[in-house]
């Protein structure tokens, strides 16, 4: 049987859908976001994100640019490097909700190293841009067991 319009695929086959979902979007928004700070490339990483985003880590710090943020991390650590496990994605008040988890490592800006500490991080991406971010993890906790 052949139809106008249509492969002939032949009996029994399966044509699967190879159009991106909004969820799929915002997870390679994401993405793109670490892949950018994680080599320093914070005007890159700026341009993924709406003018103004929230921003909160953990303790209640909060910050209302990347730059901000940044120079944050500058003043506490001397490096931190973030292993990425997984993406997920749900809907959320606005938009999509990107949640991902990993472990971190780096040192303190005394030099003190620290490594396999937990963490999670939040984005809300509305419009193709990150309005939201939240971060939590184990650092704390970790600095209380040396």
């Amino acid at each position: 049987m052949h139809t106008a319009g249509m492969s002939n695929l032949g009996d029994g086959r399966i044509v699967v859908g190879t159009a991106r979902s909004e969820r799929g979007d915002a997870i390679d928004l994401v993405r793109r976001w670490f892949d950018a700070t994680s080599t320093r490339d914070l005007a890159a990483a700026g341009d993924l994100m709406a003018p103004g985003p929230r921003i909160t880590v953990s303790g209640g710090h909060r910050f209302g640019s990347l730059q901000d943020f940044a120079e944050w991390g500058a003043r506490r650590y001397a490096e931190v490097r973030k292993q990425c496990d997984s993406f997920e994605a749900c809907e959320a008040a606005g938009g999509f909700a990107v949640y991902v988890r990993g472990e971190m490592q780096g040192a303190w800006k005394d030099g003190t190293p620290f490594s396999k500490v937990r963490w999670c991080d939040r984005f809300l991406v509305q419009g193709g841009r990150i309005v939201d971010l939240e971060t939590w993890s184990d650092l704390a906790e970790s600095r209380l067991a040396e």
